[in-house]
């Protein structure tokens, strides 16, 4: 099978040959920091990778380390609005988003962390006036469709498409502060139903200049929102149900109107009490199935819901990828993908992208036993 066939059949829930294997989407990669420990470790020289996305310095692995772990799966972000520029303070390691967010990298940090959010003291007519970023601005697809052109006729790999904004509810934390986010739920609901609605909004103009572009194009279109903590529900279950649902089914009826494309669902934490209602939703993927949280082991979800929602991700736990020995890395992934594997619907990956501190001996022997057992 080519990469792409390999991926699609996965995701139809078919067995293919292998288990596609994914390194260098938006949370499968590796930290600039840890990929380029990984290079020297594999006696490879050339030019610094390029920067993903800058918040967590994650970035596009080096071809040759892509072939190396027999990578099926690229990745493809959309341009921002053309009125707006990434331009880095460089004495404060400071920028500015479009959403009028500040972040700050501090000193001898791995990642930029937020400095100020954007709508701190906000109140309902606040919102109501607040002008989003352009979701429908033109440059944003600007070379889109040549892009991709490219990539499916010189490459066979699976395309996945990453979306513009982080999801509804990170949204809300991330522009009014975390804090301020749960207050907000408990006690200034009107605010949060009309922030979803603005978000919703913008989502589905977002991927309708996007979709009109390249639906046709590509394999996977990801959407998301951190539901889980380590231990459980990032808030009460009911109250996701009843708010913020209806949102997420909204959204991806929308976009399932305009592609053929599967819907990825990224949720960090303990999920295993939201995957019916991602079923619901018309989710087709769950990534980065974090295998270490709270009643998600590989077993479990492989026997309740594998059969109805594909996972990606999930193929080793990051704690043993950054505090094991080889051996453990070994046993771990070996573990995961006996327990992911029969019947599709799985795609091989950490459970989520590597951190700047893990051992290079640990990331290759996580990805050259993906490669060993990945046959079916």
């Amino acid at each position: 099978m080519t990469s792409r066939e390999r991926v699609l059949a996965a995701l139809e829930h078919q067995e293919p040959d292998k288990v596609p294997i994914d390194c260098g989407g938006i949370h499968t990669s590796l930290h600039d920091h840890a990929h380029r420990n990984l290079k020297k470790f594999l006696g490879l020289d050339g030019p610094e990778a390029a920067v993903q996305e800058i918040c967590q310095q994650i970035v596009y692995p080096d071809k040759r380390i892509l072939d190396l772990f027999e990578v099926d799966v690229l990745g493809v972000y959309p341009k921002p609005q053309s009125n707006w520029k990434l331009e880095i303070d460089p004495v404060k390691d400071e920028w500015i988003d479009e959403w009028g967010t500040v972040w700050v990298r501090p000193k001898d940090g791995y990642f930029y962390d937020i400095h100020k959010h954007a709508m701190t003291n906000f109140n309902v007519d606040d919102l109501k006036e607040y002008k989003f970023p352009d979701p429908g601005n033109r440059g944003r697809i600007a070379g889109l469709r040549e892009e991709i052109m490219k990539l499916r006729e010189c490459t066979d790999k699976a395309i996945i498409f990453f979306n513009a904004a982080w999801g509804l509810w990170e949204s809300l934390w991330l522009l009014r502060g975390f804090e301020q986010a749960y207050i907000d739920i408990a006690s200034n609901r009107m605010f949060v139903e009309l922030f979803f609605k603005k978000m919703l909004w913008w989502s589905k103009a977002f991927w309708e200049i996007v979709l009109s572009e390249v639906g046709d194009l590509v394999d996977v279109v990801q959407i998301g929102d951190d539901l889980g903590t380590q231990r459980g529900p990032a808030f009460n279950p009911e109250l996701y149900r009843s708010l913020l649902k209806p949102f997420h089914k909204d959204l991806v009826d929308f976009i399932k109107t305009k592609t053929k494309a599967k819907v990825y669902f990224h949720s960090c934490g303990s999920v295993y009490w939201a995957i019916q209602d991602f079923i619901d939703c018309g989710i087709d993927i769950l990534n980065p199935v974090q295998v270490g949280a709270y009643n998600m082991d590989s077993q479990l979800l492989k026997k309740e819901y594998g059969e109805h929602i594909c996972f990606w991700g999930g193929g080793c736990d990051n704690h043993v990828l950054l505090q094991g020995k080889t051996k453990d890395v070994e046993r771990e992934v070996k573990r995961r993908i006996a327990d992911f594997k029969p019947g599709g619907g799985f795609i091989f990956a950490p459970i989520h992208n590597v951190q700047a501190n893990t051992p290079p001996e640990n990331i290759h022997t996580m990805y050259s036993t993906a490669v060993k057992y990945r046959n079916y």
